[in-house]
């Protein structure tokens, strides 16, 4: 009986530890978009490490408040961008108060680009496996005609 009651508190320890680090470290999102091919295709899986708090130029990063979207990073602060024909200077640091807080970054979304506010960002996304690469397609010469009706 001792070891059964040891055995189960040790079970709800380890279940609650991995929800913490779930919930609060690391999330998996499943692509639903085919927009970022041949990177990143949909139904990849991406694990999503939410204490990382700088972002890098071509890193995918998910990000939304209802929503979830994953986006590549274009444009970090202190980089231009370049916003109906007007050049942009992406600021390091809030003009208002000073703080490095109020971070935008420039994300494409595959067809359309947008700006993301550091809090809207939900972290750095990484396919979770390597996906399967399908082989290359036989050459014309090589391709022979399927049986037909089970012959």
């Amino acid at each position: 009986m001792k070891n059964a009651l040891k055995f189960i508190l040790a079970l709800t320890v380890m279940l609650l530890v991995m929800l913490a680090v779930r919930a609060w470290a690391f999330t998996i999102y499943q692509v639903t978009t085919s927009d970022f091919q041949p990177e990143v295709r949909k139904g990849d899986r991406m694990i999503v490490n939410r204490l990382e708090r700088t972002y890098d130029k071509g890193e995918h990063i998910v990000f939304g408040s209802q929503d979830a979207f994953i986006g590549k990073v274009l444009a970090v602060p202190g980089d231009t961008v370049n916003i109906r024909g007007k050049d942009y200077l992406l600021p390091t640091r809030c003009p208002l108060c000073g703080s490095d807080h109020h971070r935008y970054y420039m994300v494409s979304l595959g067809k359309q680009e947008t700006l993301i506010h550091q809090a809207d960002i939900i972290g750095t996304a990484y396919r979770l496996w390597p996906r399967r690469e399908s082989p290359p397609p036989l050459p014309p010469e090589r391709a022979q005609p399927l049986p037909k009706g089970g012959e």
